[in-house]
Parts: C-alpha cells; sequence; structure tokens
C-alpha cells in the first residue's frame, strides 16, 4: 500500500510539474486567433488592435485566421474541435451567446466545449433615426407604439442587434416590427435617406452618420455614458431595466491548461492598459475588458439566459 501510495504522489508530482513547466515555457510557438467573421469588421479590428502587442509580449506571432460563415459557427466549430494547448484561440462576438437561442442544434457546446478567457472590449448598441425624423427620444418611441402599435419599424445588420431590438418590445410592451439589414453600411444608408424609421446598431457603427448630422443618436443600451457619445442619455432611462452591449471575447478549447488560461488573460489584461491600445478602442467606439476568466464566464451565462428568454418572448424559433 506504501509503494502504491508513494507511486500515485510521484505521478501527481511528475503531472504538476508537467503543468508548471508548460505554463513557464507558454507560448513556445506561433498563437493561431481564430476570427469566425470575414475581414474588415468589428471582430477583425478587435484581434488586429492587440496583435502586435501580444506577439511582442510573448515573443511569438499571433497569426489572425479569418474563418467566416453560418453567423460564426464554422469558425467557432473549428476551435471547439481544436487542441485544448493554448495555441488556438477564438475571438468573438455577442454572436456566441446569441445563436444557442436561434438555431436547433449547434456542432459545438458553448457551455463545455469551450473555456471563456477574458473579455476584450464592449461597446453599447444604439437606437437611431433619420435626424429628419420627429422622433427625438427613446420616451418618443414609446408614445408612437402606444398611439399606433406595430407602426414603426427597426433595422438591424445582425442577430445580436435583433434581440437588443426585441429586448425593447419586450420590456416596452411595444411591437415594433424588425428588419434585417446585410451589414451596417446598408442600414446606415437606409436611416440617413429616412426609408426606414428606426435603427438598432453597435455605437461604433453609428458614429460617423451621427457626427455628420444624418442621424439622431436617442439613447444607448449601456447604464453608464458611452466613451464616443457622453452626453447621449441611456435608453433605461425611459425604459427601466434596458441593458443591451456588443462584447467581443477571447475563448479557449476545452482542456486547456488553467495556468496558461490565466496566463493569456492577465498577459491580455496588460495589453489592453496600455493607452494607446485603450485610445485605439476608443477611437472605435469601445471600451477595454480584461476581466478575469470566472468573470467573463459568468457574463457568458447570464447574457446566454437573457438572449434565450428575449427569443422566446419575440417568438423566435430557432432553425
Amino acid at each position: 500500500m506504501i509503494r502504491h501510495f508513494s507511486r500515485a504522489a510521484m505521478a501527481l508530482a511528475l503531472g504538476l510539474a508537467a503543468l508548471a513547466a508548460q505554463s513557464q515555457t507558454y507560448p513556445s510557438k506561433p498563437i493561431r486567433l481564430v476570427i469566425p467573421f470575414a475581414p474588415g469588421g468589428s471582430t477583425d479590428a478587435n484581434a488586429r488592435i492587440i496583435q502586435d502587442k501580444l506577439s511582442t509580449l510573448w515573443g511569438q506571432p499571433v497569426i489572425i485566421d479569418t474563418k467566416p460563415g453560418a453567423n460564426t459557427i464554422i469558425g467557432t466549430d473549428l476551435v471547439a474541435k481544436s487542441p485544448g494547448d493554448g495555441y488556438t484561440l477564438l475571438l468573438t462576438s455577442t454572436a456566441y451567446v446569441v445563436n444557442p437561442s436561434m438555431y436547433n442544434k449547434l456542432p459545438y457546446d458553448p457551455m463545455s466545449d469551450f473555456i471563456p478567457v477574458t473579455m476584450v472590449s464592449v461597446s453599447p448598441f444604439a437606437l437611431v433615426t433619420p435626424v429628419t425624423s420627429s422622433i427625438k427620444s427613446t420616451k418618443d418611441v414609446l408614445g408612437a407604439e402606444q398611439a399606433k402599435p406595430g407602426s414603426l419599424s427597426f433595422g438591424t445588420s445582425d442577430s445580436s442587434a435583433a434581440l437588443a431590438g426585441h429586448l425593447f418590445n419586450m420590456l416596452g410592451k411595444t411591437n415594433l416590427q424588425s428588419v434585417s439589414y446585410k451589414g451596417a453600411g446598408p442600414l446606415m444608408t437606409d436611416l440617413a435617406g429616412g426609408h426606414v424609421p428606426l435603427g438598432i446598431a453597435a455605437v461604433s457603427s453609428v458614429q460617423t452618420q451621427v457626427r455628420a448630422g444624418r442621424v439622431r443618436l436617442l439613447g444607448v443600451g449601456s447604464v453608464k455614458p458611452s466613451s464616443l457619445f457622453p452626453d447621449a442619455p441611456a435608453i433605461a432611462g425611459d425604459l427601466p431595466g434596458y441593458e443591451a452591449t456588443s462584447w467581443f471575447g477571447l475563448f479557449a478549447p476545452k482542456g486547456t491548461p488553467k495556468d496558461v488560461v490565466t496566463k493569456i488573460q492577465r498577459d491580455v489584461a496588460t495589453v489592453l492598459k496600455d493607452p494607446e491600445i485603450q485610445k485605439r478602442f476608443f477611437d472605435i467606439g469601445a471600451e477595454v475588458g480584461g476581466q478575469s476568466s470566472d468573470d467573463f464566464a459568468a457574463r457568458v451565462r447570464t447574457d446566454m439566459d437573457l438572449w434565450a428568454k428575449v427569443a422566446k418572448s419575440a417568438g423566435i424559433k430557432p432553425e
């Protein structure tokens, strides 16, 4: 029995030593950062802002690999099936917590196939209207809907923004109709032209048209002021409980050692504290993250539950 215990203790000690060595030597080769979107979008921008600083800090290249398709499912599934060694990571958006409510069966389990590492950035959704519209506040939207239910529609360019609109309906007991666009660009063009009465999009997507005076910002989906538009009112001021933000976060495949996850999180947090990096995020309408893995995991669970509830309230049936 003593001999058996000694062998078990030795095996445990060797295992712990191997893990410690892995953490101390990580990374020892290039890191593949998978983006489940086409190049040029907000997620890609998040990756490129932190790419060079992380490469310098780690002494290894961080290689961005865009794998778009199926509303992020293709790229996300690729990472889910990758080794859990810290060398293949996923940088994705709020679509991660929205997709379980939109699809009957995903090829991966978002709760068990990934380890949330940290949030990279967060940006509130914005409620906007053409500058020529008589609607000048969230209160006006609620009043117009009470006077004539279903008379207004809101344009969106992705499923996350669509659910942000349905959250407005759920809390405000309104019946705003959702209109889908193939990108934020076409949505902003139609808004500026007065072809759609309302729009819901990330603050970063509306800032150009708002500053040009073609689109009016009615409110933001965060409780605290937006860094881009600090004077913009919170939608929650007229619609208590409303909070809708778009975040971008880093995930590792299941099985990635905890100490490697912790190292990645701490190093990303270090990069995000750099004033130059913070300025670059500010310029795209976002605020930096850097939370612990546990805190980010809690946010993922909370958001997944929220959007499932909103989807059910909106009568959205998973495809």
